[in-house]
């Protein structure tokens, strides 16, 4: 299948969206889960990190809906043309960045002093369910209980995927004892995320596929199938932190947190190339079920 230059930055400036989005959030649910273990400089750094996120996920928001209008078009000038950016926003997208913009705006807010308010928290949660607004999920009939699946696995994956940017500015802090008490606390916490994650996602592509075969005779089967494979590459990268570098931390290891830092950032890039297919294939394929 070939992409045109449209498809291309579309799904460049959705992957970015996907990222900045839920990275945002899950800085806001790492900090209200280990806050209390992080150090004051670091906080700090997480929370820059936070607000730089929030301004790229609504710029990169904005950037899609242009592309969008460009590929209906044929051309740049499309991106210019306020009927189809018009067409665009009233299509699902509008309303979709109007309560991202409005989520990450409570996120930043919230957790700008000490831990994260319960507010803030609810923020980074709307902030990150915000694609569940638009998409594949919302195409089903009934769509109420895809749209939750969607939701659950979105906050999840902010949850994980998320925190591994704050957790790395932890790793770098050169504290052994500090290191292995947010690594043991997040890992804890990242097992139900994992879970929420993994059993909302399977449970939402049997809908979306319709049948098991869909998985290899279907151009979205296929990238699914690549997701999955990324999954489990990550699955078995976190295992390992989990169970092997975090108690080499908690017993002092001094050669444990430069592994870790090694390890967190596979993770990540593991992380990016699955928002990379999530993007892939939610605009040049559709679900067999819909089909």
């Amino acid at each position: 299948m070939s992409l045109s230059i449209w498809d291309a930055a579309l799904i460049a400036v959705k992957a970015i969206t996907y990222a900045a989005t839920l990275g945002a959030a899950g800085a806001v649910f790492f900090l209200g889960v280990c806050g209390a273990l992080v150090a004051r400089e670091d906080i700090l750094r997480i929370r820059r990190f936070t607000v730089a996120l929030a301004a790229l996920s609504v710029f990169a928001g904005a950037a899609q809906v242009l592309v969008s209008a460009g590929s209906m078009r044929g051309g740049a000038a499309g991106m210019a043309d306020g009927v189809l950016v018009q067409m665009v926003l009233q299509a699902g997208p509008g309303l979709a960045i109007a309560v991202r913009a409005l989520g990450l705006l409570l996120a930043v807010l919230g957790g700008s002093s000490g831990r994260p308010t319960w507010w803030a928290c609810l923020g980074a949660a709307t902030a990150a369910t915000s694609f569940a607004w638009t998409g594949h999920a919302r195409s089903l009939d009934p769509d109420v209980l895809p749209i939750l699946l969607v939701s659950v696995h979105l906050v999840a994956a902010a949850g994980w995927l998320g925190a591994l940017a704050p957790l790395l500015i932890v790793a770098r802090d050169g504290d052994l004892p500090r290191i292995g008490a947010t690594a043991a606390r997040f890992g804890a916490a990242a097992v139900y995320a994992v879970a929420a994650l993994v059993g909302a996602g399977a449970a939402l592509l049997w809908m979306l596929l319709g049948d098991f075969t869909a998985l290899w005779s279907s151009a979205y089967g296929r990238y699914v199938m690549l997701k999955l494979a990324l999954v489990a590459c990550l699955l078995c990268a976190a295992a390992f932190n989990k169970l092997r570098l975090t108690p080499r931390l908690l017993a002092g290891d001094p050669d444990s947190a430069r592994s870790l830092r090694a390890s967190i950032r596979l993770e990540m890039v593991l992380a990016g190339l699955i928002l990379a297919v999530t993007a892939t294939f939610t605009t040049v394929a559709g679900p067999p079920s819909l089909g």
